[in-house]
């Protein structure tokens, strides 16, 4: 009895094309039918499962010829150039953001200066119109202090303060 990929990714729990990428990494073979679907069988249900269960404990490793190994000689240093742009763009990024953020904090000190000054001006001439205040209040006191007290408010006080 076969099975279609759809009834193998279900019985798996997986997807239809994880199980053709499952397939080829543990280089199973399968027979096609007569519209170039494949076929499973119980053996490579079975083998699926198998890899399934392993996975995650080991690599699946596959012999590669020569030629292979030369194109994934290529694809690495490929890979590695295209490492080390993403590299160099990455300090560069590093570089900008750090340029960026010596600019906002630059910023943001001198506006915390400008505000700390217009602050500094505005308790001057709050501390000025105190003192104005305060000799305002002294002499005005000293004015008080000069008038003469009437006589009969005097003579009054006198004889009630026994």
């Amino acid at each position: 009895m076969t099975m279609k990929t759809v009834d193998v990714a279900k019985s798996l729990g997986i997807h239809p094309s994880t199980v053709l990428k499952w397939v080829k990494i543990a280089d199973i073979e399968l027979e096609r039918n007569e519209s170039g679907h494949c076929e499973f069988t119980e053996e490579n249900v079975e083998a699926l499962r198998k890899f399934q269960k392993n996975r995650n404990r080991q690599a699946v490793v596959k012999v590669v010829e020569k030629e292979e190994v030369v194109i994934s000689d290529e694809r690495a240093q490929d890979m590695q150039k295209q490492l080390d742009q993403l590299f160099l763009r990455l300090i560069e990024n590093e570089k900008r953001t750090e340029e960026k953020a010596g600019e906002v904090v630059t910023f943001q000190i001198l506006e915390h200066r400008s505000e700390i000054d217009r602050l500094n001006k505005v308790i001057t001439k709050l501390e000025n119109r105190v003192v104005e205040l305060e000799s305002q209040l002294k002499s005005e006191d000293s004015l008080k202090a000069k008038k003469p007290v009437p006589r009969w408010r005097s003579f009054l006080t006198g004889i009630f303060s026994y």
